[in-house]
């Protein structure tokens, strides 16, 4: 099973149509392609989803807090807050 996940930009590399997101603890280099084809663009700081390499939307800086916020819920241990 593939999930997607939350990440921010570091950088664009307009040539390639790539960014280098932040996921976590990794830094991975993602298409913008999807973005590309639905008339959005993304900036460096702005929170992207990304599945399977590209980049599928780009989020308002709450909307990332509460997918990350969630995220950590799940990975949290029983009974804990995961913070």
């Amino acid at each position: 099973m593939c999930l997607a996940d939350v990440g921010t930009v570091l950088a664009l590399d307009d040539t390639a149509g790539t960014a280098s997101v932040q996921l976590g603890e990794r830094v991975v280099d993602v298409s913008l392609a999807p973005l590309v084809l639905t008339g959005a663009s993304a900036e460096v700081g702005d929170w992207l989803v990304v599945h399977t390499g590209l980049a599928v939307e780009v989020l308002d800086p709450g909307e990332a807090a509460r997918i990350r916020d969630a995220r950590a819920e799940l990975h949290a241990p029983e009974g804990g807050t995961g913070q």
